[in-house]
């Protein structure tokens, strides 16, 4: 391969002795009168890096760069080691560690802190504080300016606290209770989140819906709403902007259903447990579950959460799926990208086994190790309650670090598509659970 002083043509290279010096020497001041010249159109040190190919400038300055730093190390080496050394190490810099989280976090706490006071509000207990803490980052970020230092917070608050809630969440879970509902409501819950996670993604993607938002918005309505969406996001890789997208649709659909339900429990001619089992086993958000199921009286409550707890344990299993899903989704994107016979070709061919490998959810598998110990009755059972709520804590100030980052034209793009989407597949799907409910009377 030539080197960048080769590509340039530059003679110098086969100058010997005094020729050298004096063809140098001659060449100085056309040199220097080039250097000016260039400076002054476009700030760069010499106008024949204009002509170049984009590819041998920009090798061509790092190949300077690389030859300066060199020299200038070597030569701080040479005269103070052990400065040359510290000086190569990355200092800590201003604003890194614990205090450059402090504006973005505080911010997300407050927000959360904020939602929960909001979601004792009735009427807007329907809502939840996860939604809540969701809605008032976005009028936040609509009204006001985000601080510059906040960022950094933010994006701890909606990837690692969001894993932490996610986790202590499995708290709330007894895998005794999923059991003891019986192969019948297993297998609804099972059903009706294949039905969902399927239908929806195939209507989104028809309205062109991206798949990764469309993923999400599938997994909110079969899954267990935002809580859903916030434990798929990492597995198919989605976005802040889609991930905030996929929560609103689900808060605003789920609450309509949910305010629906009511108005049409009387009509459905349901026993309460039966109602609490149809509103548990079709409705996106627990908060959702347990508002509508609560004109059908605490049969229809406890009914309903047993129906939703069930889909909610299996999350696990469904992140760890959609996870291969989208590994191998990935890596046919990147074979199909790439040019048989060519350099590209040859690097995804090399990395192809290496993104078909099954991706370990690990905050999914830390929900199973709580869900365990919750079952097991190892932690106590005030204490099993405090982790539930400061899981609803954590995942708020996710919520509300996704609100403050949220893009308000991604959601006019696209938000109004994957709502029409989780409608039609929230219609749908409440029509599977009333026949549900008149297969499981015939069961007895």
């Amino acid at each position: 391969m030539k080197t960048f002083t080769q590509r340039l043509g530059t003679p110098a290279l086969h100058e010997t002795g005094k020729e050298k010096t004096e063809s140098n020497e001659s060449r100085f001041p056309i040199n220097e009168r080039l250097s000016t010249v260039s400076q002054d159109r476009a700030g760069s040190p010499v106008i024949k890096e204009e002509t170049q190919p984009e590819e041998a400038q920009a090798e061509g300055r790092r190949a300077s760069a690389d030859t300066f730093a060199a020299s200038g190390f070597a030569a701080a080496q040479a005269s103070n080691p052990s400065a040359a050394s510290a000086a190569a190490k990355p200092g800590p810099g201003p604003g890194r560690g614990p205090a450059r989280l402090a504006t973005g976090l505080g911010m997300t706490l407050a927000l959360a802190l904020a939602a929960k006071a909001l979601a004792l509000i009735p009427g807007l207990n329907v809502v939840g504080q996860l939604v809540l803490a969701l809605l008032l980052g976005i009028a936040w970020r609509a009204v006001a300016p985000v601080p510059a230092s906040a960022p950094a917070g933010l994006a701890f608050a909606s990837k690692k606290l969001l894993r932490a809630g996610i986790i202590l969440l499995g708290m709330r879970l007894s895998l005794l209770d999923v059991v003891h509902a019986g192969p019948a409501v297993f297998a609804a819950s099972a059903g009706n989140i294949l039905f969902a996670t399927v239908v929806v993604y195939a209507i989104a993607r028809r309205m062109n819906v991206g798949p990764r938002l469309a993923m999400l918005s599938a997994c909110g309505t079969g899954i267990c709403g935002a809580a859903a969406i916030a434990g798929i996001s990492p597995q198919i890789k989605a976005d802040d902007d889609e991930t905030a997208v996929g929560v609103t649709v689900i808060a605003l659909l789920g609450t309509l259903f949910t305010v629906a339900y009511t108005l049409v429990y009387p009509l459905l001619g349901f026993s309460s447990a039966e109602y609490g089992f149809f509103s548990g086993a079709t409705l996106h958000e627990i908060a959702h579950v347990i508002a509508a199921a609560a004109p059908g009286g605490s049969a229809a409550v406890d009914s309903a959460l047993l129906a939703k707890l069930t889909r909610v344990a299996l999350l696990a299993p469904v992140a760890l799926a959609l996870g291969v899903w989208a590994a191998r989704r990935e890596r046919r994107g990147a074979d199909e990208g790439a040019v048989p016979g060519s350099a590209a070709s040859g690097a995804a061919g090399s990395a192809a086994p290496r993104k078909a490998g099954v991706p370990v959810p690990w905050f999914i598998v830390g929900f199973l190790a709580a869900a365990a110990l919750n079952t097991m009755g190892i932690v106590p059972q005030p204490a099993a309650a405090a982790a539930v709520q400061g899981a609803y804590l954590l995942i708020a100030m996710a919520m509300a670090g996704l609100g403050l980052n949220v893009n308000l034209a991604v959601f006019r793009r696209h938000g109004l598509r994957a709502s029409a989407a989780v409608l039609l597949g929230s219609i749908l799907l409440s029509l599977l659970g009333i026949a549900e409910v008149y297969v499981l009377r015939l069961l007895g």
